[in-house]
């Protein structure tokens, strides 16, 4: 980036990858456009997604307990 370009603005999106050790590790990004507190939406998200990961991998008939680690960063837009 040069100083006369403008700085890339925040994206949402997911990325899930699978872990040394068997598991499973989950980055979700969120952009919050709403008065509720960050960290209620980042809890939210967190329990759904590693639920939703949790219930796939069963379904798959992958071996279960898989350890399943979910990060979720927040940017709150004004």
């Amino acid at each position: 980036m040069t100083p006369s370009t403008t700085p890339p603005r925040e994206v949402a999106g997911i990325r899930c990858e699978r872990t040394p050790d068997g598991g499973c590790h989950v980055e979700v990004r969120c952009i919050l456009h709403t008065d509720r507190r960050v960290v209620d939406i980042a809890r939210q998200v967190r329990n759904e997604v590693k639920g939703a990961v949790t219930a796939c991998l069963a379904q798959h008939r992958t071996v279960v307990p898989v350890l399943v680690t979910v990060t979720v960063t927040v940017t709150r837009t004004v």
